[in-house]
C-alpha cells in the first residue's frame, strides 16, 4: 500500500470557522495537507482520501505555536468557497462604489 501527502497553501481573506475546529480562525495563509492511500487490488493505480489536516502557523517574524487540525475535507472546501465568494463580493461592492463616486464627480 502506497501513501501520499498533497500540500497546498490557501489564503483566507476573512476570518472563518469550521465545525471540526470549534473556534473562529483569523484570515491568513494556511497549509492544507491531504493524505491518501492507494487502493489495493485494482488493475490501475487509484487513491482514496484518508485525512485532511489544516495547519496554522504564526505570522512570519512573530513567535507562536503551529496548530494542526484534522478537518472534514468537504467542510474545508465549503469554507474556502465561502471566503472566495465573500472576497469577490467585496471587490464588486468596492468597484461599484468607485464607479458611483466617479459618476457623481463628473456630474458636479
Amino acid at each position: 500500500m502506497v501513501k501520499r501527502i498533497n500540500k497546498k497553501l490557501v489564503t483566507f481573506q476573512f476570518p472563518f470557522s469550521i465545525d471540526d475546529i470549534g473556534k473562529q480562525l483569523p484570515a491568513g495563509e494556511y497549509t492544507i495537507e491531504s493524505e491518501e492511500e492507494s487502493i489495493v487490488g485494482l488493475s490501475f493505480l487509484a487513491y482514496r482520501h484518508i485525512e485532511t489536516i489544516l495547519v496554522e502557523r504564526p505570522p512570519k517574524g512573530k513567535p507562536g505555536a503551529t496548530h494542526y487540525w484534522s478537518v472534514d475535507h468537504e467542510a474545508l472546501a465549503k469554507a474556502i468557497e465561502a471566503d472566495s465568494d465573500r472576497f469577490l463580493e467585496s471587490k464588486r461592492t468596492a468597484a461599484s462604489a468607485r464607479q458611483t463616486s466617479s459618476q457623481e464627480t463628473e456630474n458636479e
